[in-house]
C-alpha cells in the first residue's frame, strides 16, 4: 500500500488538485485495492457485500460505498500506520505468551487515544485532531466521487481488479445478463475479513492474539463496529 509521510495512497489523492479524471489501471490499482481490503470491511465486509450484489444486480463496491467510509478508512490506516508495524515486530519477535505480555509497546496513535484507555460512556476516543482530519479526508473524497469522469473511469477499472484479484467467484446473473454487468458473489466461506483488526482503546493485550468471530463477520449490522476494528496488513 502506498504510504509516504504519513499520507495513505498520496497518489490517488493528488488526482482532483491535479485535474486528473482517467487515471490509468495501474494507477487505479492501489486505491481499489484499498476499498477492496479496508473499505468494504467499514461497510460490513465481504458477505454483507454478497447479499448487497445479490438485491442490487448491476451495483459494484463503488455504488455502496460512501465518501465517510472511505474517508474513515484512510483516519484508521494513517492513525494506526506506526502501531501496526509494531504490532508486526511484536509477532515476529514474541513466541510465548510472556514474551509478548513483556513487549514494550512505544508506537502511539496518531489521531486516538492510546491502548488502554478508559473512554466516557459514548465518547469515541478519536482526538480534536483526528476528527478535524477526517472532516477534511471527506472533503477530498467528496471531491473525487463528485467528478463524473474520475469516478466512471474507477468503475470501469475496478471490473479489471475484480477479475485481476477477488478471491471470491463474480459471475453474471444469467437472467440479465444482456441487461446489466452485476457481482454476485460465490458461497466462498473463507473470509479474510479477520485480518482487517485494530484494537483501539479500550481492549487489553491479550484480545490482540484474537481474530473475529465468524458469527460477527456474517453481519452487515456490526458495519459500524468494525468502524473501530479496520487495521492495515
Amino acid at each position: 500500500m502506498e504510504y509516504e509521510d504519513g499520507v495513505v495512497l498520496p497518489s490517488a489523492r493528488s488526482w482532483v488538485p491535479s485535474n486528473i479524471v482517467h487515471p490509468s489501471y495501474s494507477e487505479a490499482e492501489p486505491f481499489l485495492h484499498f476499498l477492496d481490503k479496508y473499505t468494504m470491511i467499514i461497510v460490513g465486509g465481504s458477505k454483507a457485500m454478497g447479499t448487497f450484489f445479490e438485491n442490487n444486480t448491476g451495483k459494484t463496491l463503488l455504488d455502496r460505498v460512501t465518501e465517510s467510509d472511505i474517508a474513515y478508512g484512510f483516519l484508521v490506516y494513517e492513525n494506526s500506520y506506526d502501531v501496526w508495524k509494531e504490532e508486526i515486530v511484536k509477532l515476529n519477535t514474541c513466541a510465548t505468551k510472556e514474551e509478548k505480555k513483556s513487549f514494550k509497546h512505544v508506537a502511539l496513535n496518531k489521531y486516538h487515544v492510546q491502548r488502554g484507555t478508559r473512554l466516557p460512556l459514548y465518547a469515541d476516543g478519536w482526538t480534536p485532531e483526528g476528527h478535524n482530519h477526517f472532516g477534511t479526508l471527506c472533503g477530498e473524497v467528496r471531491a473525487m466521487m463528485k467528478s463524473n469522469e474520475l469516478w466512471s473511469t474507477l468503475q470501469a477499472h475496478w471490473k479489471t481488479y475484480v477479475a485481476k484479484h477477488h478471491k471470491y467467484s463474480y459471475i453474471r446473473d444469467v437472467t440479465d445478463v444482456n441487461e446489466h454487468d452485476g457481482e454476485v458473489a460465490s458461497d466462498d466461506d473463507d473470509d479474510d475479513d479477520g485480518d482487517c483488526i485494530v484494537y483501539l482503546a479500550g481492549d487489553d493485550d491479550d484480545s490482540l492474539d484474537v481474530g473475529i468471530d465468524d458469527d460477527w463477520a456474517d453481519s452487515e449490522a456490526q458495519g459500524h463496529a468494525k468502524r473501530m476494528r479496520v487495521e492495515p496488513v
